[in-house]
């Protein structure tokens, strides 16, 4: 059954046979209360079936929204080219983000939707509020467990250093007919971790009490493969002499990580981040030991915890 629905006739009822559909129609359909005059929606926007684009139930609430959020932006008018994106998923669907609001730290939020194209009109399948970066964003559907999930992929940029950008995965598991925001969590311990947003690269420096720069480098990567996912987190540890720029970083430390991320109740389920682990052990500006030999050291040995299996 279709969440919303939109019949049309006629030269329009052509032009969704082709998939060339105007902007309008998807603001339209997609939005509750759309004003096409004034190229606006009603104020605060919510989607077609009439929910608002906020995370309604109060613990994920908490668990998801960061201590400080960015501020919101001055509405404006929506503008096709800026503020509608279309992905294909097979001959008669597509994923369909209408982003309605815009923040200070560069986020977009707004209705995102499976659509499915019919003779007669368009069919929105599922349905939920999307909030992410829109530089250079991918979307897709993975299966996850019982469920699928939308994978949202986009390049963030810095604030303070806009050159400084890194590409961050965000999910949104499917029930039913909605695409819900679901927290992450420790599989162990049930603490809350944030959001289910994972920077694919990562880069942070610290100056210690010597003088020189550690450097924190990670690459992580997602399998999605008959329901299951699994995660690989790599971190190196570098450090830096400023005194010598001619000499490579030393690397102090390199340690992988392969873990799973489950579905349950309670969200989205792995171990707690490498990097998090890592960066409270080794991102001291005070200067100590080196590691013991076989905890780090020369790259490839993998430190401790090189190879460690994450609890599923």
């Amino acid at each position: 059954m279709a969440v919303c629905s939109s019949e049309v006739e006629g030269g329009e009822a052509e032009e969704t046979q082709s998939q060339n559909v105007p902007d309008d129609v998807w603001f339209s359909l997609i939005l509750k209360n759309y004003n096409a005059k004034t190229k606006e929606p009603a104020r605060p926007a919510r989607d077609c079936s009439n929910k608002p684009l906020t995370v309604e139930d109060e613990v994920v609430a908490k668990c998801v929204t960061p201590q400080s959020p960015a501020a919101a932006l001055p509405p404006r008018p929506l503008d096709g080219e800026k503020d509608l994106e279309i992905v294909g998923i097979d001959e008669a669907k597509a994923l369909v983000w209408v982003r309605t609001d815009y923040f200070e730290d560069g986020d977009a939020l707004g209705p995102v939707a499976i659509a499915e194209f019919r003779k007669n009109g368009i069919a929105i399948r599922a349905i939920g509020a999307l909030r992410a970066n829109p530089n250079r964003v991918r979307m897709r559907l993975e299966p996850m467990g019982e469920t699928q999930v939308l994978v949202v992929e986009s390049m963030v940029c810095e604030v303070e250093d806009p050159n400084k950008c890194a590409r961050v995965m965000r999910l949104m598991p499917q029930e039913g007919s909605r695409f819900v925001e679901r927290p992450l969590v420790d599989a162990e311990t049930e603490a809350c971790l944030g959001a289910a947003t994972f920077p694919l690269s990562r880069e942070e420096e610290i100056k210690r009490d010597d003088g020189t720069i550690r450097r924190f480098e990670l690459v992580r990567t997602f399998k999605f493969e008959e329901g299951a996912v699994s995660v690989s987190e790599q971190v190196t540890i570098k450090d830096i002499d400023p005194e010598s720029p001619d000499e490579p970083p030393v690397v102090f430390r390199k340690a992988q990580l392969e873990g799973t991320l489950e579905l349950g109740p309670g969200g989205l389920r792995t171990s707690e981040p490498l990097w998090n682990r890592l960066l409270a052990e080794h991102g001291s500006v005070e200067v100590r030991a080196k590691p013991a030999e076989g905890e780090g050291g020369a790259e490839g040995e993998g430190g401790a915890e090189g190879g460690e299996k994450a609890p599923g």
